[in-house]
């Protein structure tokens, strides 16, 4: 069974008595680079008013966000092979995305909530992980310092147990998150706020969609729960130079999607109103990801974590729009997901 916080000392036990564990021991400091793109366009859409087909208002949708992580760990402190105290980097922490609805188009490039911050983890003596700013500029919200682990993301991946190639075991839906680099995303990318008009600069945008912000589609992967499962496939493949154990993955999840907000104009309504749905129907998701992990056996460490899958959409809702007057909407949504990770050991400083 995955456990959320996997222990610094944490091995892998091979059949033949090999053994490969995350090494928290060496004197160095490793560089986590990771790369998420989230890719979605709008495939079909219906809608009818009285009965009566009508053609979308603006036209088609689609959206595409890519987020950079660049951080540098560095174990201050352990103890029995486990990371106790250990200094997070953050080097890079960005987001930018572009929008495009109808002939309408907007970009934004943003920064994290830990762009450019220095953390340090601690294990206290009962256990619990204490985060604070070292360096930099404390973030907004508390939350961006919530949650942060001393021992790294793709720990997460590894079995508990003996296992040999061709054994497979199960991901628990908290540690898949963790995997995708996606467990702490609501606190360290927030929503963008809704703005009145476009605007330049980092955190500022280009274009229309006035009054527009909010979610964006990696708020789909927090929405249902996530069902791993891993198998060991090799045990000796090299990758840049390395001869790494290699893990694949495959995750899956689908669910409901909350209702969508509909506002009404300046056509019999105050502007601001919600459109009080009359009959929602069943508006689903859902995400289907496989990749592969490569392991230094000789180093200790993950060397690269490379997934990708597809990510489809469906709502159909029914709304009352006034007087007798009567409106359904029916969507399909379709697009990928690429998450890479690439981990290389530099000195410590």
């Amino acid at each position: 069974m995955i456990r959320l916080i996997v222990p610094a000392g944490f091995a892998l036990v091979f059949a033949t008595g090999h053994t490969v564990s995350t090494d928290y021991s060496k004197e160095r400091s490793l560089r986590i680079e990771s790369v998420t793109t989230f890719n979605m366009e709008q495939t079909s859409f219906e809608m009818e008013i009285d009965g009566e087909s009508r053609d979308r208002p603006g036209g088609g949708q689609s959206s595409e966000e890519t987020r950079t992580t660049v951080q540098v760990d560095t174990v201050l402190e352990h103890e029995d092979g486990e990371p106790t105290r250990v200094r997070r980097v953050f080097e890079e922490m960005t987001s930018s995305s572009s929008r495009t609805f109808g002939d309408q188009s907007r970009d934004s490039d943003r920064d994290g909530a830990l762009h450019e911050v220095t953390i340090e983890i601690t294990v206290d003596e009962d256990g619990d992980v204490i985060t604070e700013v070292a360096e930099g500029s404390e973030p907004d919200d508390d939350a961006a310092l919530a949650g942060h682990v001393p021992t790294l993301a793709l720990d997460a991946l590894l079995p508990d147990g003996e296992v040999d190639v061709d054994d497979t075991w199960d991901i628990e839906s908290d540690d898949v998150m963790r995997a995708l680099g996606l467990d702490l995303s609501k606190a360290l990318f927030p929503p963008a706020p809704r703005e009145e008009g476009g605007g330049g600069g980092r955190g500022g945008g280009r274009g229309g969609f006035r009054g527009r912000g909010g979610a964006s589609t990696a708020d789909m992967f927090t929405q249902g729960e996530w069902e791993g499962e891993a198998t060991l496939v090799s045990v000796s493949e090299e990758y840049e130079g390395e001869s790494c154990v290699v893990i694949e993955v495959k995750f899956e999840t689908s669910g409901d999607l909350p209702e969508q907000e509909f506002r009404g104009g300046r056509r019999g309504r105050a502007p601001g109103s919600l459109l009080e749905p009359v009959a929602p129907r069943e508006s689903t998701f859902e995400i289907e990801l496989e990749g592969r992990l490569f392991f230094s056996v000789e180093n200790g460490r993950p060397v690269y974590f490379e997934i990708e899958g597809t990510m489809t959409t469906e709502r159909n809702t029914e709304r009352d729009i006034g007087g007798d007057r009567h409106m359904s909407m029916s969507s399909t949504s379709e697009g990928t997901f690429t998450h890479t990770v690439t981990v290389t050991e530099q000195k410590s400083e």
